[in-house]
C-alpha cells in the first residue's frame, strides 16, 4: 500500500461527510475530474471498490477523519 498524498487524505475526509465529487471539487478549489483522479488513486492505494469502502478503510487505518 502506497502512502496517501495529503490531497487524497482531504478527499477521504469530504467523502466521509458524503459530499459529491462536484462539492469536493467546489471546497478543494479544483475541477470535478481532479476528485475524480484522487479517489481512482485512492481506490488503487487502499483496495476499495467504493467510496463506502475507502472511508471504511481509513476509520480501520486510523485516519483523522475530522
Amino acid at each position: 500500500m502506497s502512502e496517501l498524498t495529503s490531497r487524497e487524505r482531504r478527499v477521504l475526509q469530504l467523502l466521509s461527510t458524503g459530499k459529491t465529487n462536484k462539492q469536493i471539487g467546489i471546497d478543494m478549489y479544483v475541477c470535478e475530474k481532479t476528485v475524480e483522479y484522487h479517489l481512482s488513486n485512492l481506490y488503487t492505494k487502499t483496495g476499495a471498490r467504493t467510496r463506502v469502502a475507502a472511508v471504511v478503510w481509513a476509520i480501520q487505518h486510523g485516519l483523522n477523519m475530522e
